[in-house]
C-alpha cells in the first residue's frame, strides 16, 4: 500500500518503472534464452527488472527528501541500463528502448540538462563493462524481443503523454478556477468599495444631521459653539479681526399666526439660502434658534461686516415668496459686533451682537446696528 504523503512524482515513477521494467525483463529474457547464458546473469536480470523498482520506491518513500532521492534514482537507472547494454552486446531495440526511456525520464524532470545527464550515465555504464572486459557486439537478433521492446516503448510513451495531458488539463482547470476566483474577488472588492462609499455617504449625512438644522440646512447652535471657539483662537493667535452678525426676522410670529407654520418655514428657508448665497466658504452661517440666525465672518473688520449685513437686509427685502398664491415679503433686523473690540470670547462677543440687535429692533426694525458701548 502506497503512503498517502509520498510525492506524486515518486508514485508516478514507481508505476512507470514497474511496468516498463517488466516489459524489458520479458524482452531481455527472450534475447538471453537464445544464447548460452549463465545463472548469474539471469539472477541479475531478475533483481534488476523485477526487484529493483520496488527497492527504489521504498528508498524514495523513506527518504527525508523523497523527490531528490527519486531524481537521483533516475541517474542510477541510466548507469545500470548502460551496463546492461554493454553486457548484452548492444542489441538494437533493447538498447534503443533503454536509451529513450532513461533520457525522457530525466528530461521531463530536469529539462535539457537531463539529456546530458542521461547520456553521461549510459556512457559510464558502458565504460564500466568495457573496462571489465565484458563489452562486445552481438549478431544475435530476436524479432519477439524487438516486438516486446516496441510494445514497451509505445506503452511508456503513451503513459508519459497521458501524464503530460493530465497535468496540462489540471493546470488549465486550476487557471480557470483562479480566473473565476479572481473575477469573484474583483466583484466582491467592487461591492465592498460601493458599500464603503455608501457608508462614507451615510457617515457624512449623519455628521450633517448632527451639525445642521434639518429645516434650513444651516449649521446648528452645537456646531457653532465648537467652530467659533476655534475661529476666535485662530484670529487671536494671528491678530486678525472677526465679526458676528446676529439676525432676527421681523414680525415672524405674525407670519405664523396669519399664514401658518409652513409659511413661516418658507421664510426661514429663504433667509438661510440667502445668507449662504451671500457668504464666503470660510463664513459660518448658523440658525441660532427660532427665527434668529448668526453669521460669523473670520478675518473681517467691522466696516466690512456692516456692509455685508446691509447686503443681507436689502436682499431679503427684495424677495417675494409665493405662498398659495400670496406674495409674502419679510424684513430682518441685524446687530453687528467685532472681535476684539466688542468682546474677547464668544460670550462677550455674542452679548455685544445681541445688544446691537436689540437696538435695531427698538429703533424700528429692518435696519443694521453696530454695537456701541454706552
Amino acid at each position: 500500500m502506497m503512503p498517502e504523503n509520498s510525492h506524486w512524482i515518486v508514485q508516478l515513477n514507481y508505476k512507470n518503472r514497474t511496468g516498463s521494467f517488466a516489459l524489458l525483463f520479458a524482452a531481455i529474457a527472450v534475447h538471453l534464452s537464445a544464447t548460452d547464458t549463465g545463472w548469474l546473469l539471469w539472477g541479475a536480470l531478475f533483481l534488476q527488472f523485477l526487484v529493483y523498482p520496488h527497492v527504489m520506491h521504498q528508498r524514495a518513500v523513506r527518504s527525508s527528501r523523497p523527490l531528490f532521492t527519486e531524481l537521483n534514482s533516475l541517474l542510477l537507472d541510466g548507469l545500470l541500463f548502460g551496463i546492461w547494454i554493454g553486457l548484452l552486446g548492444f542489441p538494437l531495440w533493447i538498447s534503443y528502448t533503454m536509451v529513450i526511456g532513461v533520457t525522457i525520464n530525466l528530461m521531463v524532470f530536469r529539462g535539457p540538462m537531463g539529456f546530458f545527464q542521461a547520456a553521461l550515465a549510459l556512457a559510464l555504464g558502458v565504460l564500466i563493462v568495457y573496462l571489465a572486459g565484458g563489452a562486445h557486439l552481438t549478431p544475435h537478433h530476436s524479432w519477439l524481443a524487438d516486438l516486446l521492446c516496441m510494445l514497451g516503448l509505445t506503452l511508456y510513451l503513451m503513459m508519459v503523454g497521458n501524464v503530460a495531458f493530465s497535468r496540462n488539463l489540471r493546470i488549465r482547470e486550476t487557471r480557470e478556477q483562479l480566473r473565476a476566483s479572481e473575477s469573484a474577488l474583483q466583484d466582491a472588492n467592487h461591492a465592498l468599495q460601493q458599500q464603503l462609499t455608501e457608508i462614507s455617504l451615510l457617515q457624512q449625512q449623519l455628521r450633517d444631521q448632527a451639525d445642521r438644522d434639518p429645516l434650513t440646512g444651516a449649521y446648528n447652535r452645537r456646531y457653532f459653539d465648537v467652530s467659533i471657539a476655534r475661529d476666535l483662537a485662530y484670529c487671536a493667535r494671528h491678530l486678525q479681526p472677526l465679526a458676528l452678525i446676529l439676525i432676527d426676522i421681523d414680525h415672524f410670529k405674525a407670519v405664523n399666526d396669519q399664514y401658518g407654520h409652513q409659511a413661516g418655514d418658507l421664510v426661514l428657508t429663504a433667509l438661510a439660502d440667502l445668507l449662504s448665497l451671500h457668504s464666503r466658504a470660510s463664513d459660518l452661517v448658523c440658525r441660532f434658534g427660532g427665527e434668529e440666525f448668526l453669521v460669523a465672518l473670520p478675518n473681517t473688520d467691522l466696516a466690512t461686516a456692516t456692509q455685508r449685513a446691509e447686503q443681507y437686509r436689502c436682499a431679503l427685502a427684495a424677495i417675494r415668496l409665493d405662498w398659495q398664491g400670496i406674495q409674502l415679503s419679510s424684513s430682518i433686523s441685524l446687530g453687528v459686533a467685532g472681535f476684539p473690540d466688542h468682546g474677547h470670547d464668544m460670550e462677550g462677543l455674542l452679548r455685544s451682537a445681541d445688544l446691537a440687535l436689540y437696538r435695531a429692533k427698538h429703533q424700528g426694525r429692518n435696519r443694521v446696528e453696530v454695537f456701541a458701548a454706552s
